[in-house]
């Protein structure tokens, strides 16, 4: 007997311990093996092959730092979408950080990556940093505000940026941007007003490299990938539009970005009539609308919700544009280019071109020879034979909308940013498309919320004590 029982005990114990390696075995399949389910009618967790690609040719560790509140909106998709990252790729890294329980890592993390916005999503490798805000993650519809409803959710667009940013920083060419100095250009090291310093740490987030130049060589450095033209003041040199004709013609690309001419002290750039060349009209007027009239700012100062399809605007619906003094700039035919307006002012706008009584008196009357309305305010042009390899052009009729003054203002950060980018071929795109999550509304009548609380409420508990009744009356019996 004794001997039974010794038997009967080790089988016993040999048999929990299979069982409980049998278990760890499948725990530990299932966690290097497993498989992922997008149950969402949109598929908006689902990666695309593009996302994949992406992540599988990864080399070099991506830390992810996802600076963010539970309770802040997106945190829940952001959160399900970078863990899909990580299950495609090793390489990438993904670390939460509640600013509101962490409020120590959250500075220091703040400081080691430059972060000044809060909900930021950054990504690293190598040296290299690119940031996702929260505004950029999602397309939102405003057209329910005038009634009081909250902005609904159009469009999460979390694939795309967080795609981008991996690109961003594990790609071996920083893009280079070169400024153009010499004719009382925006300067981007000052940080004074009328300077472009915060516009330039911004590119340098998106690693951008930014320098200045001259074109009075006759050249345009060899490395530039992007040349700004922030308001010239004087004429360029008939070599300077040389070295800009040359660049473009070798698939270059330029932001122009050209004030009104007011006064006798001003006068005209000369790349007015440069651009035509391109498709780009540029004409002597100032732009005034008084349906999008602010306070405290002058007849001058429009304010733009109008927006074209471009990959530069494309991300800017719901949002306004403040444009401080502008001229008006349109498309035209030229051979070899096709151009896209961008962003024009509402059907009551016009281009005031009795400049000089305007100056004098400050009021300004729509006559025939002003330009109609709505009224262009921006113009992108690409070489119409090559699209992917040929020249861009985007010229807006405005230079103050990303100086350090008014950079803040409204969604002039997000146009400045996406036309370099687009401009860099640099477009956030990818091609991933923005998915639509789904938003399920339940609408009750006022009998069918009684039928509801009826149920339960009421009928639900006597449900429960008639069946318990039931079982002891059948018991006692």
């Amino acid at each position: 007997m004794r001997k039974d029982r010794i038997a009967v005990a080790s089988s016993t114990t040999a048999g929990i311990i299979l069982a409980f390696a049998l278990v760890g075995m499948l725990n530990w399949l299932s966690y290097r093996h497993y498989l992922r389910g997008d149950w969402t009618s949109s598929k908006i967790y689902s990666l695309s092959d593009k996302t994949k690609n992406v992540l599988k040719g990864i080399k070099d560790e991506v830390r992810v730092v996802v600076l963010m509140t539970p309770n802040t909106p997106l945190f829940t998709e952001t959160k399900e979408l970078l863990s899909r990252y990580e299950a495609v790729s090793p390489k990438l890294k993904v670390e939460f950080i509640d600013p509101e329980r962490d409020p120590l890592r959250t500075k220091q993390l703040a400081q080691e990556f430059g972060v000044s916005a809060a909900n930021t999503v950054v990504f690293a490798s190598g040296g290299r940093k690119k940031y996702v805000t929260s505004d950029q993650l999602a397309d939102y519809d405003y057209s329910g505000m005038q009634m009081g409803q909250p902005p609904k959710l159009k469009g999460f667009k979390g694939e795309e940026q967080f795609t981008a940013a991996v690109l961003a920083v594990v790609s071996p060419k920083v893009p280079k941007v070169y400024f153009v100095t010499g004719h009382g250009e925006h300067d981007p090291d000052s940080v004074g007003e009328d300077g472009m310093s915060q516009l330039r740490e911004l590119l340098k987030r998106d690693n951008l490299e930014v320098s200045k130049a001259t074109l009075l060589s006759g050249s345009v450095p060899a490395d530039c990938d992007l040349l700004v033209i922030a308001g010239p003041r004087t004429p360029l040199t008939d070599p300077e539009k040389s070295a800009l004709s040359g660049y473009l013609e070798k698939g270059g690309r330029a932001l122009v970005l050209l004030d009104p001419v007011l006064g006798a002290q001003q006068r005209p750039s000369g790349l007015e009539e440069f651009v035509k060349a391109y498709g780009v009209q540029v004409n002597d007027d100032l732009v005034i609308d008084p349906a999008r009239k602010l306070p405290f700012f002058d007849v001058s100062a429009v304010y733009v919700t109008d927006f074209r399809s471009h990959p530069s605007v494309d991300g800017l619906q719901g949002l306004a544009v403040l444009l401080p003094v502008a001229r008006s700039v349109t498309t035209t035919t030229a051979q070899g280019a096709t151009s896209t307006i961008l962003l024009t002012t509402s059907d009551k706008g016009w281009g005031e071109t009795n400049l000089d009584l305007l100056l004098r008196t400050g009021q300004a009357q729509k006559d025939a020879k002003d330009t109609p309305g709505p009224v262009a305010l921006g113009v992108a042009a690409q070489s119409e034979k090559d699209k992917d390899r040929g020249w861009r052009l985007v010229v807006f009729g405005n230079s103050a909308f990303v100086t350090n003054a008014q950079i803040a203002n409204a969604g002039n950060v997000n146009l400045g940013l996406n036309t370099v980018n687009w401009l860099a071929k640099q477009e956030q795109a990818l091609g991933i498309a923005p998915r639509s999550p789904e938003q399920v509304q339940l609408f009750l009548s006022a009998n069918q919320m009684r039928t509801v609380f009826l149920i339960s409420l009421v009928g639900l508990p006597v449900f429960a004590i008639a069946l318990g009744v039931a079982v002891w009356w059948r018991r006692r019996h």
